[in-house]
């Protein structure tokens, strides 16, 4: 089953263009997300940014103050519209195709957020990088996600659970737990190396993992 998901730099532009900002910062803004995905923010300058964004150097300044400003004005969209998008839309391609056990849910949510942060890499790297630097990016962003993943959760986590395939733990405890030890494999990744991941051989070694520590046990279930 494979089920297709917008890109980050998609959404990006989409939430730009539904604000009020003019096409000139508009423009500034998305050169910014591309340069800093392609050459990293310290190797970025905004001569750089103005000229991919078709403005002068003074437009960027008028208007972002300076590159760390930019540089924020790129983060609250993803903690504040791009992540949950993606969360959501993530949460309604499970619902509408059920699997017929936890392991196979697992197994294929795993993959597929794999995938799409490695699709995705170069725009992640810039969020994960600014989230090591200040901490207070993560808390804002699991208090974004909490309540939309927790209604959605929820009713998909159940179902595994009254069938006895799915520890009786609530299920954000889950999520944390799963969300852990991939962004234990991701975050190296992501930051340290260009290379591809094995998508195939990553998901078997986290879901074996996972799944001996997330099946009922006769500790758990009484």
């Amino acid at each position: 089953m494979i089920m297709k998901h917008t890109n980050v730099e998609t959404l990006f532009a989409n939430g730009i263009k539904a604000t009020d900002l003019s096409k000139k910062q508009q423009s500034v803004l998305q050169a910014s997300l591309t340069l800093f995905a392609q050459q990293g923010y310290e190797n970025t300058s905004t001569q750089d940014i103005a000229q991919l964004a078709g403005v002068s150097e003074g437009t960027v300044f008028k208007h972002f103050k300076t590159k760390e400003g930019l540089l924020q004005a790129i983060l609250t969209p993803f903690i504040h519209d791009i992540f949950p998008q993606v969360a959501g839309e993530f949460l309604t391609a499970l619902a509408e195709n059920p699997f017929d056990d936890f392991e196979t849910f697992l197994r294929y949510a795993v993959h597929d957020r794999i995938s799409y942060a490695m699709d995705n890499r170069r725009e992640m790297k810039i969020f994960i990088q600014e989230m090591v630097k200040n901490p207070t990016i993560l808390t804002k962003l699991t208090e974004r996600l909490g309540g939309l993943l927790q209604s959605g959760i929820n009713r998909l986590f159940a179902d595994y659970q009254q069938r006895g395939q799915l520890v009786d733990w609530d299920s954000m405890r889950i999520i944390r737990l799963v969300s852990g030890v991939m962004v234990g494999y991701l975050i190296p990744n992501i930051i340290m190396s260009d290379q591809p991941l094995d998508c195939e051989a990553i998901t078997n070694e986290i879901c074996e993992f996972l799944l001996n520590g997330l099946r009922p046990t006769a500790e758990t279930a009484s």
